[in-house]
């Protein structure tokens, strides 16, 4: 339990939390904003959804098959930036978790 503890306390251990908050909460808020605006703007906004962009496509589809590129995207990101946080991670634990003497 002191390991974790002095884990916990160390200021590497701090500066990586602090590093994903600034990273996660972003991709959040805007993961959420886009997913929220295509209900308001199917209500709001018909005009600009219903408007034809080319043939028979309109903004409202264009807008939802993004959706899906956009969640793909981000969830992208974060694998990549997760991996360098876990590598941060073991390089933090690691001094507490090596047998002494090995």
């Amino acid at each position: 339990m002191e390991k974790y503890t002095a884990i916990a306390r160390s200021k590497e251990f701090k500066k990586l939390k602090r590093a994903k908050l600034v990273f996660i909460w972003p991709i959040v808020i805007l993961f959420l904003l886009y997913y929220l605006t295509l209900p308001l703007m199917a209500g709001y906004a018909r005009p600009l959804m219903s408007s034809f962009v080319t043939g028979h496509i309109t903004f409202g589809y264009l807008y939802g098959v993004f959706f899906y590129l956009v969640a793909w995207a981000l969830a992208y990101l974060y694998v990549r930036k997760a991996r360098k946080f876990d590598e941060r991670a073991r390089a933090i634990i690691d001094p507490y978790t090596r047998k002494k003497g090995a």
